[in-house]
């Protein structure tokens, strides 16, 4: 746990001790109260590791949980070495995958406690974290309970990564379809770009966004970014699309320094793909226009700069879910034309690891705890982990 860089906090009883050990590439710090510490911690990090009784564990966090949405993950290890608890925050938080990393690493035997496990299904909530998908709306704790009981649950998925139906065990309760039916089914997962409302007479249902819509946008120079936010606002209401799923914003590269469009995607978080005039001309396009390709070079720029990005690999053609459509806002200046495509592949916003590490004498019993944790473990520990050690 100190290698991935967390924070050992001690008590004073023992602080000489631990000063003793000399270990300079720990972050030691040491606490008159532990009581009046944790406040501050639970606010401040995503996880606490606490080696202590279970029961007070539960006495010291119990004045602080509030949501599992927003709780750090707890995860207890006992004095003896021999059991590493997952008891808050399994799923969203992580806590769950926490435990197994540190079981992992220190060899010790992992509780976790939640329906899923037992069933050895990945967490509804938690689904869509390894893709990157967007939570969607939805309730949340009515299908979690419908999995758990193992009724039937209806999954709709139109877009993302497929994979995690390939790990299901074979007795599992969800049933895929392309359309929703209503008789024979507890909930319903929705995985898809499309936002679905939700009324009070329906099935309960969730919703997962893939991040796989590309908004290709034109502007006239110096359209402010209130005017561009308003034209992706419009067109995904008309359209019943998420936000959250879009993936990125695409463009000519004579739009590369636009003031508004750089303002929208450092807002929105959103990565900007800019094309030449060449490329943009090479993508065939269903409204090409004589007077764009008379004032930039190429006939079409929001249409063939969505296509273009939803496709970045295969190249195959596109799926154009909103063709152009030009937008402006009263009282404010300039103007936009907006496109929106589909793609294959949602995007995934993070680097991944590359593990090198060695494998043991070669015995898979003999395997060491860093080709485990590399293999098995579902979250980094670097950055989030505090600790609580006490005697």
């Amino acid at each position: 746990m100190c290698e991935a860089g967390a924070i050992v906090w001690v008590p004073q009883s023992i602080a000489a001790d631990v000063e003793a050990i000399n270990l300079p590439t720990i972050q030691w710090r040491v606490y008159q109260s532990l009581k009046a510490e944790l406040p501050a911690a639970w606010q401040h990090y995503r996880g606490l590791v606490f080696c202590l009784a279970t029961g007070a564990v539960v006495r010291l966090i119990a004045p602080l949980l509030q949501d599992k949405a927003t709780d750090p993950a707890i995860v207890v290890v006992d004095e003896r070495g021999q059991v590493a608890i997952s008891l808050c925050g399994g799923h969203q938080a992580g806590a769950d995958a926490l435990t197994q990393a540190i079981a992992l690493q220190l060899g010790l035997t992992p509780i976790l406690t939640g329906a899923a496990n037992a069933l050895n299904l990945p967490g509804i909530d938690t689904l869509g974290n390894p893709f990157g998908w967007a939570k969607g709306a939805g309730d949340w704790t009515a299908v979690s309970a419908a999995i758990a009981r193992q009724e039937p649950v209806q999954v709709i998925q139109d877009a993302g990564s497929t994979l995690w139906q390939q790990h299901l065990p074979a007795e599992h309760s969800f049933q895929f379809q392309a359309a929703a039916l209503e008789k024979i089914t507890a909930a319903r997962v929705w995985i898809s770009p499309i936002d679905r409302p939700n009324s009070p007479s329906d099935l309960p249902q969730v919703q997962w966004h893939p991040r796989v819509l590309w908004v290709g946008i034109g502007c006239e120079r110096e359209t402010p970014d209130v005017v561009i936010n308003a034209a992706i606002q419009q067109v995904f209401q008309a359209n019943s699309l998420a936000e959250a799923a879009i993936a990125g914003i695409a463009t000519i590269d004579l739009k590369a320094d636009e003031v508004g469009l750089l303002a929208v995607c450092a807002d929105r978080h959103l990565p900007l793909r800019c094309f030449s005039a060449a490329e943009l001309c090479s993508t065939s396009v269903p409204n090409p226009s004589a007077v764009v390709e008379a004032e930039v070079g190429t006939p079409s720029v929001a249409e063939a700069a969505a296509l273009l990005a939803s496709q970045p690999v295969s190249r195959v053609e596109g799926n154009l879910l909103v063709a152009k459509q030009i937008v402006r806002l009263e009282g404010q200046r300039g103007a936009v034309t907006i496109a929106v495509a589909q793609a294959d592949r949602e995007l995934v916003d993070r680097a991944g690891q590359l593990w090198l590490v060695g494998t043991g004498p070669g015995a898979l019993e003999q395997i060491t705890p860093a080709a485990k944790t590399a293999e098995s473990t579902q979250c980094p520990m670097r950055n989030w982990l505090f600790a609580f050690i006490s005697t």
